[in-house]
């Protein structure tokens, strides 16, 4: 026999079985965990993650607070108006504070489109206005632009 390998089986004398297709042999040769197994995941950078969970954050935070933008902008000034004033500027002062901890340009650039899609809807141009500036995306300012033009006066 050429080159050749044991199995598992036993015979009489407790001498494992010698295998000799050379088929069988390259499968035994693999690393733990057989054919297919990757190199573990290296631990993701913890910045990024911070980043992807504080843009996640503020999307559901704007998102939460759509409605009580929308009240506010309907100008109708009731008990329920204050609730959702106080809703919409707690939302969008969180926001802004998470979003300054977004290290990375392009997450903060999405975060802040969020913030102003949420001072838009309540009518909060003056917010607006200054947070589009901090935008260094040219594509989202101008999709921002687009959809409010009233940004540019």
């Amino acid at each position: 026999m050429t080159a050749a390998r044991y199995e598992s089986g036993h015979h009489h004398n407790d001498q494992p079985e010698l295998i000799s297709d050379p088929k069988i042999i390259w499968f035994q040769d693999q690393p733990p965990g057989g054919l297919g197994t990757a190199a573990p995941e290296p631990e993701p950078d913890p910045v990024i993650v911070a980043d992807g969970q504080a843009l996640s954050s503020i999307r559901s935070m704007c998102a939460v607070a759509r409605t009580s933008a929308e009240s506010l902008a309907q100008a109708i000034h009731n008990d329920l108006t204050r609730v959702d004033r106080l809703r919409f500027a707690s939302a969008k002062r969180m926001s802004l504070e998470l979003a300054r901890t977004i290290s990375d340009a392009s997450n903060r650039d999405a975060a802040l489109r969020h913030i102003i899609q949420l001072c838009m809807t309540a009518n909060d141009l003056e917010a607006s206005k200054i947070l589009v500036q901090g935008i260094q995306s040219e594509p989202i300012r101008e999709e921002l632009l687009v959809a409010y033009p009233t940004l540019l006066l």
